[in-house]
């Protein structure tokens, strides 16, 4: 109990330290606390003056920015911060505590007064300006536009003194112009003169071309220049006049300004400010050293006391820590087997034995923790061996594998139920045991038994159960034995039997471990089934689209033989008929005459329909060529009827295709080119076959009408039903099919069909 002691007595000591800083803070916090509010108002004074200064070269530099720019965000800005100057007025006003800041204050609110009123007679004569520009900017352009479009041109070129009149009136007009925006953006003496030297010269040329007036036309257009010329002097001369005043008006105000901000704020308030700031410092200054020296000698007084007290308690302290932080860093490391040396009956020798029993205890967890750690693995290492394969007999051997290996097993026997009958499906023996032929499970086997209660059965001490006292069963030395069922949901698929031959008993993790196998050996073996069973799907799905497309493409050519033997042929004798008919008849009246011709121009235009229809339903392109050039002679061939611009690209890297399925790629095609051909009426058409593994991508642009996709079914059936017949062509080939299209805007038919259903096997 020496070391509560020892901490008792340097408590106190440290405890009558604190007290007497407790009393020299207290002190010092007395003295700061009547100094902050004189701090505080100084602070305020000299960041308020700060702020008005700012306040104010920043409203001059946008008043300024708003007369050479005339950008209304700079008016505002203005307004705004000459409003944040007065609010800041009024803030010192009601802070004055003497009747010179209050003098001060009044000053300020005056100055902001003079200031506000003399920008806005700034902005007032900046907007007049502006609205004067735009009228002298119109005139010119209206006179300028007057002498180079009606009066240059009514008469020859070779007049050259009228000529010259007019060219000088439009020269000197640029120069009054010039003179006027230079002067405005720059007041300079010299545009004054360039100013009236330009009127002088325009009056001069002005008064030729008077002289030379012939016409009461050419007198109208001298009054009407004479009034314009009048009218941009005039404006120009106001702008000029102005821009002197605005300039002075601004020199008012800049120095306005300079007064508030040097004089007042700057050599006036912050210096007062400073002053009082620099008073209460030194008040402050005084207390804290007080305070320092009192604590500083408590300080010395207590860490005497507290050497002579804790040098002891250090030293045993430094051991005592020393050897728990060895034993510690053996705990990092891993070594749990050396105890803590430490000796003594005091708090540190019982943290020592209290440190020894957590060791031990670790010890203990470790090893359970390692052993869980190595199931975990190995569950870990069969659940990626299950996923990694779907076939169902691999999936089995893993299981068996996993399970003899992770309970040390002598024999593992996996059964799956076929036709209702339990069938021996995989089974995994030890190196040091000879495997059983595979047999039928007994009836009142645990197998059996699993299989029909869907629940785990276990027998320990074997040789005891009845089951096994049978000389077969004693042949086979099995000292336990247990079935596990693989269960999908509440069905059994099967049985997981495991025996041991080396202990007479399953641990409880022996079981946990069968159980978690036996749970992921009936999920694995579903998936697995699946699978097969969709491959197979998959197999006749493929089949069954190849087939319909043979059937469709058959009807096609049966139908399109029975168009070209059939009603094309009659068309054909319908129309000779009429040719032989136009011959015989002669002297018919123009009605007549005009109805002949439009029935034989009607029925050659149908036996055009027709055998482009025979030619849509027998592709010979395509069986004659094969897909990319059949499809590229299909679209040359419509392109040339319909005068499309056709580009044509292809880039199959000379994959082999499936003919059959050749044929439905063309039918999407023909059916995209033959609905632009219908309804987009396009001048230029873009068809692309190429691959993008692993898709063969079939793409149909044109730059037609275009349509809108949520409305195409309301407007036009038939073009519902192509894109349809389109999509559904892809979807049978595993594929997809997109389509983009605005009105407007051209439509674009992409589809994707996966090389595995193409390519020739």
């Amino acid at each position: 109990m020496r070391i509560r002691k020892s901490l008792l007595l340097l408590v106190l000591f440290l405890g009558l330290a604190i007290l007497v800083n407790l009393l020299a803070l207290v002190f010092l916090a007395h003295t700061i606390t009547g100094a902050l509010p004189t701090i505080a108002a100084s602070v305020e004074d000299q960041l308020l003056a700060v702020q008005m200064q700012a306040r104010l070269r920043d409203s001059e530099a946008a008043l300024y920015r708003y007369l050479m720019e005339g950008k209304p965000d700079f008016k505002g800005q203005f307004r705004n911060l000459l409003q944040s100057f007065a609010t800041d007025v009024d803030r010192y006003d009601s802070s004055a505590t003497s009747a010179q800041e209050q003098d001060w204050a009044s000053e300020l609110s005056e100055t902001q007064q003079q200031a506000d009123t003399i920008a806005a007679d700034l902005i007032r004569l900046r907007d007049a300006q502006d609205l004067s520009l735009l009228h002298i900017e119109d005139a010119e352009i209206k006179l300028n536009a007057f002498l180079a479009h009606n009066v240059r041109v009514a008469r020859p070129e070779d007049d050259a003194l009228y000529q010259n009149a007019v060219s000088g009136m439009q020269e000197y007009l640029n120069e009054m112009s010039l003179a006027i925006a230079s002067y405005l953006a720059s007041p300079d003496p010299a545009e004054l003169v360039r100013f009236d030297e330009g009127v002088i010269g325009f009056q001069h040329h002005h008064n030729i071309f008077a002289s030379l007036v012939q016409t009461s036309q050419e007198q109208f257009w001298s009054d009407y220049i004479d009034n314009l010329f009048n009218q941009i002097k005039l404006t120009g001369t106001y702008l000029m006049r102005g821009r002197d005043r605005q300039q002075q008006q601004f020199a008012t105000f800049a120095g306005l300004l300079y007064q508030a901000g040097d004089e007042v704020l700057v050599g006036q308030i912050q210096p007062r400010a400073a002053e009082n700031l620099a008073a209460t410092q030194q008040q402050l200054a005084t207390a804290m050293n007080m305070a320092i020296v009192s604590s500083l000698f408590t300080a010395a007084l207590s860490s005497i006391v507290a050497g002579v007290v804790t040098w002891p308690l250090l030293r045993r302290i430094d051991s005592g820590i020393g050897s728990l932080v060895r034993g510690a860093k053996r705990v990092a490391a891993g070594d749990l087997s050396e105890p803590v040396d430490l000796s003594g009956d005091d708090e540190l020798g019982q943290l020592a034995d209290a440190f020894d029993g957590m060791m031990a205890e670790l010890a203990v967890r470790e090893r359970r923790l390692t052993a869980r750690l190595s199931e975990l693995e190995a569950l870990r290492q069969v659940s990626l061996q299950l996923t990694s394969t779907l076939d169902p007999d691999q999936v089995l051997d893993t299981i068996a594998s996993s399970a003899l290996r992770l309970v040390n097993a002598a024999e593992v026997r996996i059964f799956v139920y076929n036709q209702q009958e339990l069938q021996f499906a995989a089974s995994v023996a030890a190196d040091s045991v000879e495997g059983r032929p595979p047999r039928v499970p007994r009836d009142d086997g645990i197998t059996v038994t699993a299989a029909q209660t869907g629940q785990p059965q276990v027998i320990n001490n074997a040789i005891r159960h009845p089951l096994y006292t049978l000389p077969e069963m004693r042949e086979w030395d099995i000292r336990a034995a247990a079935a596990f069922p693989l269960k999908q949901n509440a069905l059994v698929v099967g049985v997981m039997g495991v025996s041991l031959k080396d202990r007479d008993t399953f641990s409880d993790d022996n079981l946990r471990i069968l159980q978690l196998l036996s749970d992921q050996a009936a999920i694995a073996l579903a998936n697995a089934r699946l699978y097969e069973r969709l491959a197979v799907r998959e197999a006749r799905l493929r089949t069954l689209a190849e087939q319909l497309s043979q059937v469709q493409e058959e009807e096609r050519r049966r139908i399109g033989l029975d168009l070209h033997d059939g009603l094309t042929q009659l068309l054909l004798s319908a129309n000779m008929h009429f040719d032989t008919m136009t011959a015989l008849v002669n002297g018919l009246e123009a009605p007549a005459a005009g109805e002949l011709q439009m029935g034989q121009a009607r029925l050659r235009e149908a036996i055009k329909e027709a055998r482009w229809v025979v030619s849509e339903l027998r592709p010979a392109a395509l069986e004659d060529f094969g897909l990319v050039s059949g499809l590229h002679q299909y679209a040359t061939d419509l392109a040339e009827l319909e005068q499309w611009q056709l580009e044509f690209v292809d880039d199959l890297e000379r994959i082999k295709l499936n003919p059959v399925l050749e044929t439905a790629i063309f039918r999407i095609a023909q059916e995209a080119l033959t609905n632009a051909r219908k309804y987009a009426h396009p001048n230029r058409v873009r068809v692309s076959l190429h691959l993008k593994r692993p898709s063969l991508v079939l793409e149909i642009r044109d730059w037609g009408r275009g349509f809108n996709l949520d409305e195409v079914d309301k407007t036009n059936g038939s073009a519902h039903f192509g894109l349809i017949g389109m999509r559904e062509r892809a979807m049978l080939l595993g594929g997809d099919l997109h389509i983009e299209s605005r009105p407007d805007a051209g439509t674009k038919i992409t589809a994707y069909i996966p090389l595995y259903a193409v390519e020739e096997k």
